[in-house]
């Protein structure tokens, strides 16, 4: 049998026999490096996939302090509107107050006004033409 391991392997099986393991280890410490670059791999995928969430989570904090501080200066503005409304309707009753003075005082110079004319027409013109008291 050795005679047949010889021929096939050459002289020295122990010499055969410790190639192929170390072709075994070998092929295991390939194996073990191929795993271990794929790990490698994949932990900078990882690593690069937290970065990008770290940027989005950044952005989006950006765009809601943003919204936060648009929605703020709005409801600002809205209350502003609110007390402007306010003033112009305080101002808009004073008007209405103030028409209805004014109504009330060109209803009184429009009387005063005919009474006026009623004494004019009556009295002072008479008085000026001479014909106060006289009877015809």
């Amino acid at each position: 049998m050795y005679y047949n391991l010889a021929k096939h392997f050459g002289s020295d099986p122990d010499k055969h026999l410790k190639e192929i393991e170390q072709e075994k280890r070998n092929k295991m410490n390939d194996q073990t490096d191929i795993k271990f670059l794929k790990q490698q791999e994949f932990n900078a995928n990882i690593v690069k996939r937290l970065e990008e969430l770290e940027d989005f989570k950044s952005q989006a904090l950006i765009r809601l302090d943003q919204e936060i501080e648009n929605r703020t200066k709005a409801f600002d503005k809205i209350d502003q509107i609110e007390e402007d409304l306010d003033i112009i309707d305080i101002k808009l009753e004073r008007i209405d107050e103030i028409l209805v003075i004014h109504r009330n005082q060109t209803d009184t110079q429009r009387k005063n006004h005919a009474e006026l004319v009623k004494v004019w027409d009556e009295k002072v013109i008479p008085l000026i033409e001479g014909t106060h008291g006289k009877q015809e």
